[in-house]
Parts: C-alpha cells; structure tokens; sequence
C-alpha cells in the first residue's frame, strides 16, 4: 500500500533537539569549493562576451554616432564653404528704396506685413517673432518711410529686434483702442498692398477703417524671388554645403541603419558646422519613398532598397533643398530600379536645359514631366517639377502645368523630378514591392543657362 508523502510525515515523530539528524551517503557529499564555484562563473562570463562581443561591434558601427563620426571625417574639409557674409545694412535700405518706387508705380499708399520672410527681407524683422492676436505690423511706404505698429506695452521687446531702416516711425497702440483706427488716423493711407502671408484678421481690420486693402501683386512678389549676388553666394553655400553632406553621408551608411540613425547624424553634422539651426531631412527606405514626403517610421535598411533623401539647413536665414537618391557603398538594387533611377535623371536633365531667361514654368514643369510619361511612369509623376527658394523654403515662382509666368534672371528655382510607385500599384505591375526615387538641385536663372546651386548634380546612387 502506497502512502502520500504528507501520510508518512504524519507517522514520523518529530527529532528531539539532542538526537542527530540522519544523513544519507548522498548528503554527506561535500560542496564545491567556493573558489571552484567563482570560476565557474568567470568562465561562462568570458563564452558569453565572447559570442556577444561581434554582435555589440556591429551595432555600435549602425549607431547614429558612429555614422556621424565617420562622415565628418570628409564633410569637416568642406565648413569653410560657410564662410560667407550676411546681408549689409546697405542692401536692405537698397530694397526698401526699390519697394518704394514700386509701391509708387502701383498706385498704392505702403507695403504691410507681419514677421515673415517679408518682413526678413525688407528689414530684417525674422518670420521667427511670435504671432498673436495683437498686431505688430511693419509698414513701408512709397516714399521709402519705415514704421511698425504695436502694443504699448510690446514696445520695448519689438525695439530690442534688429530691424534695420533710415529712419522709423513707431505707430503704438493701447489696449482700449483699435489698433486698425489708430493706423488709418496715424497714416491716413486710403490703399494699401498686404503682404501675401498677412492673417485675414488684419486685412478685415483695416477695411473696416476704411482703408482699400490689395494682394501683393505679382511685380512685388517679383523683387525678392529675384536674388542678388549676395543672396545668390549665400544660397550656394548651403546648398554646395548640403550636398557635401549627403556624400559624406552615403559614404558612411550601412546596411541595417535606422532612419532614425541617419536623421540624427545629419542633424548633428549640421550643428558641428555651426548650421544646425534650420535643420530639417526627410530619410526614407525602399517602398516608403512611394510617399514623396514620407510618414512612416522605423524602418531598417536592407540591400536592394534605394535611401531617398531630402534636405536641408539655413545659413543667415536663408534655405538649403537638396534631394538624393543614393545607394550604400557595397549595396545594389535590381536593374530595373536603376532604370528608373537613370529615367529620373533624364527627366532633370531635359528641365534644367529649359531654366533659361524668359522660359515659360509651364513649359519647364512639361518637358521634364514628357521623359516620364514615355517611359512609362507618368501617372507616377505626382507633384510639381519645383518652387523658388530663398528665405522661404517654398516660395515663387513654381513650376507647374498652370503657371504661365516666365524665368527671370537671378530666380533660384528646384528642379526635382521624381516617379513615386506604392506597393499596392508595383503589385498590379507584376512587382513585389513598391518604389520612390527624386533628385533635386536649386538652379539659378542666368543670362547663360542654368548654373545648379549645389554645384555639380547627381552622376549615379553611388555618386551623388
């Protein structure tokens, strides 16, 4: 008859203090050494790190700080492109004498703008300065007269902005007046032009005082789409700055990086240059380059996957754009993606030999959009071919199918054609997995042709 362990504890008594515990053979074994025991573990310690010590290294090399390390090894030769001027005191009264005469030409009283890339550019009051609900407007007027309308008791803070001006005008207001009655009785304007970021707050202010309120019209727009030869050498040291540091970047990306990794690299190449501050990048992989501006995160890089990438800094307030479509060194896709590659290639090409003096956008934005849809991609094509660039990232003129204005010497324009294909629509093509390539350069206007900002344009993936 079996019994329970719990029955046969039961029937046992319980060893009085003085009677010795019975021990069988197999307790009375004796313990390791404790030394024995360390060394043991030592040993298991040692295997371990050693099996784990190459796995540790290879992440270490996808680091974002070791992209970064190794790429500023070549883009730390390349800083001194940034060693250009701001803009003097001396052009900005310059353009504030040339919006004078235009405004004149116009029929209008003055120029009104809050901070804005306006406001940069006629007298340096940054787009940077925080909107509210209380106007801060700066005033230019057709005899060249400078002044700026604000609250009381903003005025302090608005006089501690480096604006620059001949001579100002400082138009308060308090806080149990209308700011637009105050304007309209300070100025008496009967017809003013708005800059075209102006809030329709302020435009419904001022027409409820009376005051005839117009667009900015497209010969205003004009004077800062066209750039100077000190905005023109500011440009081109970004954007040959920024290209630099896509190369340094492609010679330094691994298979298996994050776009994390890549993204904080490139911002930290910015800032170790001193142009951090305006830093922005798009970074996708593969089939998220379907979506021209991306969306999705987390992704990591395998091989036969191209890595778009768009970009860019600011160097005194004005913009770099620069994207490529590169490959890793050692990496390669299919044959067919390098066909599309060397499509969008042509299609840059057949635009940039169009960006001449008195071309028509339209025209451009066709001729590029044309080697596309002959080979094939044209409903792929799904944006504009480009936009003018300067303080703004986005600004006039674009290329587009409906724009019929002309090229004008001293424009800095992109051109950036690109074929975007989903996975869902590479699948209907008999593909497996969707696809996104574009290649962009800032192109200034010249008498002679176009001249790329970033200083050459792309040769293949692996030269960028």
């Amino acid at each position: 008859m079996y019994q329970s362990i719990s029955e046969k504890a039961a029937e046992e008594p319980l060893l009085s203090p003085q009677t010795p515990p019975q021990t069988s053979a197999s307790t009375r074994r004796r313990k390791p050494p404790k030394g024995l025991i360390l060394l043991w573990i030592a040993l298991n310690t040692i295997i371990l790190s050693i099996y784990a010590l190459p796995r540790a290294l290879h992440t270490s090399k996808l680091s974002s700080s070791s992209l970064e390390k190794h790429a500023w090894k070549s883009l730390k030769h390349h800083v001194d492109l940034l060693s250009v001027p701001p803009i003097s005191r001396e052009e900005f009264l310059t353009r504030q004498r040339t919006l004078a005469a235009a405004l004149t030409s116009a029929g209008v009283d003055a120029l009104i703008a809050e901070p804005s890339a306006t406001s940069s550019y006629y007298a340096n009051v940054s787009s940077s300065f925080e909107l509210s609900e209380r106007p801060f407007l700066i005033i230019i007027d057709k005899d060249g007269q400078f002044s700026y309308l604000a609250p009381r008791f903003e005025l302090n803070r608005v006089a501690s902005l480096s604006m620059v001006y001949s001579s100002k005008k400082v138009i308060e207001w308090r806080e149990e007046e209308s700011p637009y009655a105050v304007l309209k009785r300070e100025t008496g304007y009967g017809k003013v032009m708005l800059d075209e970021h102006v809030r329709f707050m302020i435009a419904a202010g001022l027409h409820g005082q009376g005051i005839d309120v117009v667009p900015m019209s497209e010969e205003i727009q004009a004077l800062r789409a066209v750039k100077t030869d000190a905005e023109v050498v500011i440009l081109k040291a970004i954007n040959r700055f920024t290209l630099q540091l896509v190369r340094a970047l492609q010679r330094s990306i691994k298979i298996g990086m994050t776009q994390e990794a890549i993204f904080e690299a490139a911002g930290n190449l910015f800032t170790r240059a001193g142009v951090g501050k305006g830093y922005w990048a798009i970074v996708l992989f593969g089939e998220q380059a379907a979506n021209p501006h991306g969306g999705s995160k987390g992704k990591v890089l395998r091989d036969g996957e191209f890595v778009l990438i768009d970009i860019g800094s600011k160097l005194h307030d004005y913009g770099s754009d620069v994207t490529r479509t590169i490959l890793p060194n050692g990496a390669s896709v299919s044959e067919e993606l390098l066909g599309v590659w060397n499509t969008v290639k042509d299609a840059q090409s057949a635009a940039f030999e169009h960006m001449v003096v008195n071309e028509t956008c339209s025209v451009v934005d066709g001729v590029s959009r044309k080697v596309i849809v002959d080979a094939g991609y044209g409903e792929f094509f799904t944006h504009r071919l480009g936009h003018g660039l300067g303080l703004e990232m986005h600004e006039h003129p674009y290329l587009n199918g409906a724009n019929g204005e002309k090229l004008k010497v001293g424009e800095v324009v992109t051109n950036e054609p690109g074929i975007y294909v989903t996975t869902d629509q590479a699948k209907k093509m008999d593909k497996s997995v969707g696809f996104g390539v574009r290649l962009e350069d800032p192109i200034l206007v010249t008498e002679t042709g176009g001249v790329p900002m970033t200083g050459s344009r792309a040769k293949s993936p692996y030269e960028p």
